[in-house]
């Protein structure tokens, strides 16, 4: 099959999909069109607050202490695919 027959044959495929679906789209049952109601909440915000200073404290930490760890398991794993990656080439020098 030529790439201009598989051309001719996705762009009858594509027509015969649009009219497939425009005649769908005029199966459907005919319902008035209402419009859409939207409730508006007049209600006043909270402002933002400053976070205390021991709230401050206890997030920096939570997010080292998590860095710290995400960066020590991110380094295990690319040091065991080194050491593969390694192990493979030098047996495949060897041999």
């Amino acid at each position: 099959m030529s790439a201009t027959g598989t051309a001719i044959r996705a762009v009858w495929i594509i027509a015969f999909a649009v009219i497939a679906l425009a005649f769908v789209d005029r199966m459907k049952p005919a319902t008035p069109r209402r419009p859409i109601v939207v409730r508006v909440d007049n209600k006043p915000a909270p402002l933002y607050r400053e976070p205390t200073p021991d709230q401050k404290w206890r997030s920096l930490g939570k997010l080292s202490g998590g860095a710290l760890l995400l960066g020590t398991l991110l380094a295990c794993v690319l040091g065991f695919m080194l050491a593969i990656a390694l192990q493979l080439v030098g047996g495949l020098l060897r041999a």
